[in-house]
Order: C-alpha cells, then sequence, then structure tokens
C-alpha cells in the first residue's frame, strides 16, 4: 500500500538539511513508536528476515515534493504557505501500514532535523494512493534514488561496491533483490521469477551521459558513521514477472528502501 501525506510548514521560514533521508527515516520511526513501541524496536533492530537470512525493513518513501522549495547553502527552504507531499509505500498491511496510520492520527506533527536546522510540519491530509494495475511491460519513473551494490574479492578480502548505472550486472542485481523481497513479504517463492530492467537511454542521452544521472547522496551527515552512497536516477523499464513488479512498487527497487531509496511510480 502507498500513503500520500501533504504537510503544512509550521514556521514562517522553514528549513531542512540537503541531505534529509536519515533524519526522514528516523522521523518514521517515530511515528511508529506512537503506535507500537515494540514494532518500531523490531522494524528498528531485525526487520523481516529474508530467505538468506538478511533482514529487510520493506517500506520506502519518497523525496519531499514542494513547488517552493529552494537550496540556501546545506538547508533546504520553503514557504510556508506552501503544500509539501511525500509518499510513504510498504507491503506489510497490517504491521508497518496499520501502526504508521495510527501513530500519524495520534500526532499529526512531524519534524525533519538535522545538524543546524529543523523543519516542523502540520500532516494537513493522509490519502491512500491507488495501485496501477500491472502488465507484463511496464515503464516506470524514480520517486527517489536507486542504489544496488554488489560484493568481488580483493587481495584476498571480500568488498561491497555500489553498481554503475551501466554495468551488466545491474539488470540480474535488481531481479535477485525483488525475488529475495517477494519470498519475503509472501513467505513463498514467485510463480513467475524472470525480470529485465532497462533504464531509458534516449533520456540518458539527453541528461548528457551516465554521469549526469549518477548521485552521491549523504546519509547520517556529520555523524561518525556518515557514509557517502552512489545512486541513480533515471527513467526505466521492467518487463516480465508482474509478481516482482509489484514488489518493486511495494518496497522499492534496489537496496536501502528504508532510507528513502528506491522508490518508484507507472509513467502513464
Amino acid at each position: 500500500m502507498r500513503i500520500k501525506l501533504t504537510l503544512a510548514p509550521r514556521e514562517r521560514r522553514c528549513a531542512i538539511p540537503i541531505n534529509y533521508q536519515y533524519p526522514l527515516s528516523a522521523a518514521i520511526y517515530k511515528i511508529l513508536n506512537r503506535a507500537s513501541p515494540e514494532y518500531a524496536d523490531f522494524l528498528h533492530r531485525q526487520g523481516y528476515l529474508s530467505p538468506t537470512g538478511k533482514p529487510m525493513k520493506l517500506f520506502t518513501f519518497s523525496k519531499i515534493w514542494c513547488p517552493t522549495m529552494k537550496m540556501n547553502g546545506a538547508t533546504l527552504c520553503m514557504d510556508w504557505q506552501s503544500a509539501c507531499t511525500l509518499q510513504i509505500a510498504s507491503p506489510m498491511l497490517e504491521d508497518f501500514v496499520q501502526n504508521f496510520v495510527i501513530g500519524l492520527f495520534q500526532q499529526q506533527e512531524i519534524e525533519i532535523g538535522g545538524p543546524g536546522c529543523v523543519g516542523r510540519f502540520t500532516i494537513t491530509q493522509v490519502e491512500t494512493v491507488a495501485e496501477p494495475d500491472f502488465l507484463s511491460k511496464m515503464k516506470f519513473k524514480c520517486l527517489s534514488a536507486i542504489t544496488v551494490s554488489a560484493k568481488h574479492e580483493h587481495k584476498g578480502k571480500e568488498t561491497t561496491y555500489y553498481i554503475r548505472p551501466d554495468d551488466p550486472q545491474l539488470s540480474e542485481a535488481i531481479r535477485k533483490n525483488l525475488a529475495q523481497k517477494f519470498q519475503t513479504i509472501y513467505q513463498r517463492p514467485p510463480d513467475d521469477d524472470q525480470l529485465l530492467f532497462s533504464l531509458d537511454e534516449d533520456y540518458i542521452q539527453r541528461k548528457g551521459g551516465y554521469n549526469k544521472i549518477s548521485k552521491l547522496i549523504t546519509i547520517k551527515e556529520g555523524d561518525t558513521a556518515e557514509t557517502q552512497i552512489k545512486s541513480f536516477i533515471a527513467p526505466f523499464v521492467l518487463q516480465g514477472s508482474v509478481e516482482l513488479m509489484r514488489a518493486a512498487y511495494e518496497c522499492g527497487i534496489g537496496e536501502k528502501n528504508s532510507q528513502g531509496f528506491g522508490i518508484v511510480e507507472v509513467m502513464g
């Protein structure tokens, strides 16, 4: 299920950090905690275990969209009269979605803070987004950046690296990740696990090449655990398993979805 929030800035000069994904993720956990501290703690500490034993959070969220948002140094500022929107998605209806909605209505406010600034918002509207009809071939656009990684051996040690958008491994890595998510959600393998991921090459050329769609996003900015995530944003086509497409729509493409990566929507 997907939920769309409309947010109204509470201060005349409302600002949030440029790298607001981690603070926004923390704000989502606070909302869950209002409804169920036990569930919020379970999700934060462990999450849902995939068949391989890898923990998954199974939720994701979009960038904040605001028509008056402007960059000012290390912050993003917005007009206090503007309506901002945010989408949050998860397939876990009885766990994540139920607790999130209860938490929203217990206190219809959200704070997004980081080093040097805190943006405070009133939640003025909560609505569900109708799920699209999934077909065997569909085009999607990103509502946040996608990040995918792989492991290889370097100097006798296994290391992790980020897969570039022009890497031939990308499609298969995304397919395997979605198959794991599907099995974690539904406790069974998909009936069809075949899926091809292909980026919109015309869009990439118009943008000026693969480097122009690549993004470097900082998580936990200012913390000793600060990390820079290599990612990309571009329209793409999925062809194959409708079950895996639904998993992509429900909990995100690629990795680090609970930190605001990989949420997508169908292009009309």
